[in-house]
């Protein structure tokens, strides 16, 4: 697993030498003290058999909050929520652990890799949110979109590697969690019902 992380960001870093070797010499962009997320319009969603995600709710995040701790709390969201985890107890079938955020300096700003480990230790999420091609793709944007908040600019994360019990995410016919996920990948569902529910303007979606 750590060989695999690895050669993913030693290629993201081989792009972002690209993306500057291409636009020329530029200043590169100061960190913050310390990264925060500032403010945010951020959307968790219900899951929906034809259109993968509905009803999008607000979900407030502090503009201080650090990114990890951001992910955290939409992770602690999907747990007890979309994989049904019981509200009046602390415990969770199914876990996410954010293991790291790291950032590349790409053009005027910094970008987000989100490393999170899902831990299922009764393999439940394969077993029944995984299986099929309906139910894997809705599992899948709901992660997705979730994490990355792609309708954002920038989004909460530009990049998403998701574990599955501290391994590489198992591979499925009907979804691609092995490598790197980006919001590109995922905008268009998202912004389709941010639009239907009159939360982004029509411009937005083209």
């Amino acid at each position: 697993m750590r060989a695999t992380v690895a050669g993913i960001l030693g290629g993201l870093v081989g792009m972002g030498l690209v993306l500057w070797s291409c636009t020329g010499p530029t200043e590169t962009p100061k960190p913050p003290p310390a990264d925060r997320i500032g403010s945010m319009a951020a959307y968790v969603y219900a899951s929906d058999s034809q259109d993968y995600l509905t009803a999008p709710q607000s979900f407030p995040l502090d503009p201080e909050m650090a990114p990890a701790e951001a992910l955290t709390a939409l992770g602690s969201h999907l747990s007890h929520t979309y994989f049904g985890g019981d509200p009046d107890t602390e415990t969770l079938p199914i876990r996410f652990e954010v293991l790291r955020v790291h950032r590349f300096p790409v053009a005027q700003r910094f970008y987000r890799l989100a490393v999170i480990n899902m831990i299922d230790p009764q393999l439940a999420a394969l077993q029944g949110f995984f299986q099929g091609s309906a139910g894997g793709q809705t599992t899948f944007y709901m992660l997705a979109a979730t994490f990355l908040q792609p309708h954002e600019d920038p989004p909460l994360a530009d990049g998403l590697i998701l574990l599955y019990n501290g391994e590489d995410f198992p591979a499925f016919d009907h979804i691609n969690f092995r490598g790197i996920v980006t919001p590109e990948a995922i905008r268009p569902v998202v912004e389709k019902v941010l639009y239907r529910h009159r939360l982004i303007a029509p411009s937005v979606t083209g």
